[in-house]
């Protein structure tokens, strides 16, 4: 084991054939794999103690153990592809699809409960306040009920002079 202080050498991580190791192009690859492989361990490391934690929601910790769930099984089915096993009917597959579900359900709560919400005892209130004024569709105008009894008397009035 390596000690904490010790900077991990990518380059001597994986051995590479000769002919490879003199390719810049896929050293600079292996290098960059290897650095993505150490920020996910640190990731994981910070996930499984923060796990741990009582101050996790129950909601944190689904999306904390879904994480871990396809973090696991992402490193799980690149081991296979990398052993150059056939993983197209492999189970990994099911459970990779099944963490995909979990975050994909996990993103649309959340845009759910983003969304704007109708504020119900305001629009009571709203429309109880507006209750007592009555509308009369005259001529395809929309007048009060008292603007058009009033439009009435005056027609009639008019009409009696």
């Amino acid at each position: 084991m390596k000690d904490k202080n010790q900077k991990k050498s990518h380059s001597t991580s994986f051995d590479l054939d000769e002919k490879l190791k003199d390719d810049t192009k896929i050293r600079g690859v292996v290098d960059n794999f290897a650095a993505s492989l150490d920020t996910l361990e640190i990731d994981i490391k910070r996930a499984l103690s923060a796990r741990s934690s009582p101050t996790l929601s129950l909601d944190d910790q689904i999306k904390l153990d879904t994480f871990l769930t396809y973090a696991n099984s992402t490193l799980y089915w690149m081991h296979l592809k990398l052993q150059g096993t056939d993983v197209s009917k492999h189970p990994i597959i099911h459970d990779l699809n099944r963490a995909k579900e979990m975050l994909a359900r996990d993103k649309e709560i959340n845009a759910s409960l983003a969304a704007p919400r109708l504020d119900m005892p305001a629009t009571k209130r709203f429309i109880a306040a507006g209750m007592h004024t009555r509308f009369v569709d005259m001529d395809g105008v929309m007048v009060t009920e008292e603007q058009y009894k009033r439009s009435l008397k005056d027609t009639t009035a008019a009409a009696g002079k």
